[in-house]
């Protein structure tokens, strides 16, 4: 179980008052898309993934990232329980899905890009960056858990 402080829990809860989650869900996973192309392999039923205008323009990606925040928010409300909360998100994207789980990170990865490119440096300090990272470290810990 992670130890999060009072003050991490209210630098979390503050920068998540900030998300929009319909506009940084689909920026982050436009760009996990455009940026590693061969993420797009689990994404096949989506339709028109060939540019990325054609990414950015396509309706299940757009849905399938407000998806990812829902995801989120939930493992923001449930901090002392993300592992268990994520047992079946985990099973699907390991059983069902064969997602590599390498992938979560790259995910991660343009959600932070996504987050500090909307709120800027004044709001997205190195200080709000390492608890955002620390949480989003426990995300994907807790997304690869059912592949060990």
């Amino acid at each position: 179980m992670v130890h999060w402080t009072e003050h991490e829990r209210h630098v979390l809860s503050d920068l998540w008052g900030k998300i929009h989650p319909e506009e940084i869900g689909p920026q982050a996973l436009i760009r996990v898309l455009v940026v590693y192309p061969w993420t797009q392999r689990y994404f096949a039923s989506f339709g028109n993934l060939s540019n990325p205008a054609a990414i950015a323009g396509n309706a299940e990606v757009i849905k399938h990232g407000k998806v990812v925040l829902v995801g989120v928010d939930k493992a923001l409300h449930h901090l002392d329980t993300i592992k268990s909360e994520f047992t079946t998100l985990s099973k699907l994207h390991s059983d069902t899905l064969h997602v590599d789980p390498s992938n979560f990170s790259l995910l991660a990865h343009t959600l932070t890009v996504s987050v500090a490119a909307k709120l800027g440096p004044k709001v997205f300090t190195a200080e709000v960056h390492e608890v955002w990272q620390k949480f989003l470290n426990v995300v994907v810990a807790a997304l690869s858990t059912q592949y060990y």
